[in-house]
C-alpha cells in the first residue's frame, strides 16, 4: 500500500485525503494550524462564529461528488440551506435582489429598463451552451501542450470567445452598467475586474443563477469540519499543528516531509495544498526547481487581495444574508484596484448568516463579516496606518445605504488586512485568489494537477488547474484522486 502526505487542510487537501483514503491508500495529512479549513476555516469571537474566508457555496454537485466517491451523500453528512434572494445588490442609483428563479430575475431586470429581460433570457441561454461546452475541461488535467488540441477543448473553442473579457462580452447583450455589473461582479470572485477576466467566466453568474447559492449551517467551514471527520473515522491519519519546514526532494523524486519540529516523516507521493506560490518560494529548495524557481515565481500576475472585518453585533440586523454595496463610481474602483491603489469609493461586501442560522451568535445578536477588495502585499500600502480610515468608511457606507449606525453596538471586532493574509495564512504577497486567472496562467498554463518539476508530487487548490473558488478547489481534488488513483 503506498503511502501518500497531503500538505494543508484547506478544502483542497482535505477533499484529496478523504478521496485517496477511500481507495486504500496510507494517507497523512499535515496541518500548520490548530483546526482544519486553511483559508476558510472557523474563527470565533467571544460567543460569536464566523468563516474566515469563502461564504459562498455553489455548484454543489462538485462537493457532491467528492461525497459520493468517498461513499457518503453530501445531503446526509451537512445541512445545506438554500438561498433566495441570492444576493441583494446596492449601487448608486438603483437596488435589486436576484432571485434564485431566473424567470424571476426577467422581471427584475425589466423593472430596471424594459428590454433588459429579453437580454438576460438570451445570455441565460448562450451560458447554458458554453457550460455543456466547457464542462470536461475543468474536470480534466492539461500535463502537456497537445492537451489543447483535445476535441473538448477544439469543440469549447467556439463559444469561449477568446478575444473578449467578462465586461466586453456582456456588452453584446446590453450597455446598461447595472446590467453588466450585476453579471460581473463575480470575476472578483477570481481576484480581477470584469474587464481583465477571460469571458469563459460568464459561467460564474451563470452558475449562481441556474444551480442556485447554499449556506451550510454553521457556515461553510463545517464542510472542512465534515471532511476531516470523515477522514479520520475511515483511518486517516490527520495532523494538527504541524507545519511542514520543507518538501525533502532526492534526484527530483518527492522522498518525504520535514516537519518544523525537525521530525521527518516519508512516503511515496505527496499532494500539496499549501499556497502554490508560497510552497515553490518556502517549502522547496531551490536546486529542485526547474520551472517554477523564486525568480519564476515573482513574475507571475497574482490576485487582488481582501480586507476583512468580523464584528460581534448586540442586535438582530435585518440584512441580507449576501449584499454588496458598490462603489459610486464602480469603473473607476476597479480600475485603480487592479491598478494596486487603495480609494475612498470602495466597493464592500456584507454577509449576515445570522439571520437564517441561529448557530452564529446568541439570541437577539449578529455575527457580521464584511470583505474590502484591496489591493495585494505588493501595493507596499501600509496597512497598519490605513486600518482606522478602511474602517470608518465601510461603517459610513452602511450608515448611508441602511440608515445603521453599527459602532455602537459592537461586541467584538477582529479585522485581517493583506499582510495578515499573508502572514498569517502563508498566502503569497497575502493574493487569497491565488495566480490570476488570464489566459497566460490557465489550462496548460497553470501549474499542473501532476507537478512538472517534480516525481511523485501533486497539486490541489486554487494554485492549479482549474483555479480558484470553491468548486474549482474541489475539483483539482478529484482530478488529483484520478491521476493517483492507479499507482497503488
Amino acid at each position: 500500500m503506498k503511502k501518500i502526505h497531503v500538505i494543508g487542510a484547506g478544502p483542497g487537501g482535505l477533499s484529496a485525503a478523504l478521496l485517496l483514503q477511500a481507495r486504500g491508500f496510507d494517507v497523512t495529512l499535515f496541518e500548520k494550524d490548530d483546526r482544519v479549513g486553511g483559508r476558510s476555516k472557523n474563527i470565533q469571537l467571544g460567543d460569536y462564529r464566523f468563516d474566515l474566508g469563502p461564504t459562498f457555496l455553489m455548484y454543489i454537485d462538485v462537493l457532491k461528488q467528492v461525497f459520493s466517491r468517498a461513499g457518503f451523500r453530501l445531503e446526509e453528512e451537512l445541512e445545506l440551506m438554500p438561498l433566495n434572494p441570492l444576493y441583494t445588490l446596492v449601487f448608486k442609483d438603483e437596488h435589486l435582489s436576484l432571485s434564485a428563479n431566473p424567470e424571476e430575475n426577467v422581471a427584475i431586470f425589466d423593472r430596471i429598463e424594459p428590454g433588459l429581460g429579453v437580454s438576460y433570457q438570451r445570455w441565460l441561454t448562450d451560458q447554458e451552451l458554453k457550460m455543456l461546452k466547457i464542462k470536461s475541461i475543468l474536470e480534466k488535467p492539461f500535463p502537456s501542450f497537445f492537451h489543447l488540441f483535445r476535441k473538448d477543448v477544439l469543440k469549447a473553442a467556439g463559444v469561449a470567445h477568446l478575444s473578449k473579457s467578462v465586461y466586453t462580452m456582456l456588452q453584446t447583450y446590453s450597455k446598461h452598467k447595472t446590467f453588466i455589473h450585476s453579471l460581473s461582479f463575480q470575476a472578483k470572485y477570481l481576484g480581477m475586474a470584469s474587464y481583465q477576466a477571460p469571458s469563459i467566466f460568464t459561467i460564474l453568474p451563470y452558475l449562481e443563477h441556474v444551480t442556485g447559492l447554499y449556506h451550510v449551517k454553521g457556515g461553510l467551514n463545517q464542510i472542512n469540519q465534515k471532511l476531516a471527520e470523515l477522514f479520520k473515522e475511515r483511518g486517516g491519519t490527520l495532523r494538527l499543528s504541524s507545519p511542514v519546514k520543507e518538501i525533502l526532494i532526492e534526484k527530483k523524486r518527492f522522498k518525504g516531509v520535514l516537519l518544523e519540529s525537525g521530525e521527518a516523516q516519508y512516503a511515496d507521493l505527496v499532494v500539496m495544498n499549501a499556497d502554490f506560490a508560497y510552497g515553490m518560494t518556502h517549502l522547496i529548495e531551490q536546486k529542485h526547481l526547474r520551472k517554477y524557481r523564486k525568480e519564476k515565481i515573482e513574475k507571475k500576475k497574482y490576485s487582488v487581495s481582501t480586507w476583512m472585518m468580523y464584528l460581534g453585533i448586540n442586535k438582530e440586523l435585518d440584512l441580507p444574508h449576501h449584499e454588496i454595496l458598490f462603489s459610486d463610481d464602480y469603473d473607476q474602483y476597479l480600475k485603480d484596484l487592479m491598478n494596486q491603489k487603495l480609494t475612498d469609493d470602495i466597493s464592500i461586501y456584507v454577509h449576515n448568516p445570522s439571520k437564517i442560522d441561529d448557530s452564529l451568535a446568541p439570541a437577539g445578536k449578529s455575527a457580521l463579516y464584511i470583505l474590502v477588495p484591496v489591493p495585494n502585499v505588493a501595493s507596499n500600502i501600509s496597512w497598519e496606518a490605513q486600518e482606522s480610515g478602511i474602517k470608518e468608511r465601510v461603517f459610513e457606507k452602511i450608515k448611508e445605504k441602511h440608515g445603521l449606525d453599527l459602532k455602537p453596538y459592537i461586541e467584538e471586532m477582529r479585522t485581517y488586512s493583506p499582510k495578515d493574509w499573508m502572514n498569517q495564512e502563508n498566502v503569497y504577497l497575502g493574493a487569497v485568489f491565488n495566480l490570476a486567472h488570464g489566459l497566460d496562467q490557465m489550462l496548460f498554463l497553470r501549474p499542473h494537477n501532476q507537478f512538472e518539476d517534480i516525481k511523485g508530487m501533486y497539486l490541489v487548490g486554487g494554485g492549479t488547474h482549474p483555479g480558484s473558488g470553491l468548486p474549482t478547489i474541489y475539483q483539482s481534488a478529484l482530478i488529483a484522486d484520478d491521476l493517483i488513483a492507479n499507482l497503488k
